[in-house]
C-alpha cells in the first residue's frame, strides 16, 4: 500500500501530498485529491465543494506564476482537529502580486475561512521564488 493510500484511509495520521507539473492541465488531478482527502473531515457538502473551488483558483494563481517545467505540490495538514489546511506550493518566476481587490483572491477569500500567501525571496538575483498558498476551512462543530 502506498503512503498516499494510506493517507487516504486516515488523513489525520499522515499528511498526504501530491506533486504534478505546474499546467493547468493538471488542475482536475488537484482537484480530485482534494475531494477524496477532504471528504474525510468534518465538512458539509458545501464546505468541500467550496475547499476543491478554492484549491483550483489558488493552484491557478500559482500555475499561472510557475515556470513551464515546475513543479505544482499540494499538501494537507492533519494536526488540527478544528479545521482543515491545503497547502499549495510552487516554485515562481518572481513575487506574487496580490491586491485584496483582485477577483481571485476575493474569491479565495469567500470560499475558505482564512487564506495565507508565502514568498520566500530567492538567496541570489535570478533564482526561483518559492510561493505557498495556505487554505483554511474550519470543520463543522463536534468533530
Amino acid at each position: 500500500m502506498t503512503s498516499f493510500a494510506r493517507a487516504i484511509v486516515s488523513p489525520v495520521a499522515a499528511s498526504p501530498s501530491l506533486t504534478v507539473s505546474a499546467s493547468p492541465d493538471q488542475l482536475p488531478v488537484l482537484r480530485s485529491l482534494v475531494r477524496t482527502v477532504a471528504a474525510h473531515y468534518a465538512l458539509s457538502l458545501g464546505g468541500l465543494s467550496d475547499l476543491v473551488l478554492a484549491a483550483d483558483e489558488a493552484a491557478t494563481i500559482l500555475i499561472g506564476h510557475a515556470f513551464p517545467s515546475s513543479t505544482l505540490t499540494c499538501t494537507f495538514g492533519g494536526d488540527d482537529t478544528a479545521a482543515v489546511q491545503v497547502f499549495l506550493s510552487a516554485a515562481t518566476t518572481g513575487q506574487i502580486i496580490t491586491s485584496a481587490s483582485s477577483f481571485g483572491w476575493h474569491v479565495l477569500e469567500t470560499l475558505v475561512d482564512e487564506v495565507v500567501l508565502e514568498e520566500l525571496q530567492p538567496a541570489a538575483p535570478g533564482e526561483d521564488w518559492d510561493v505557498t498558498i495556505t487554505l483554511t476551512k474550519v470543520l463543522q462543530a463536534g468533530s
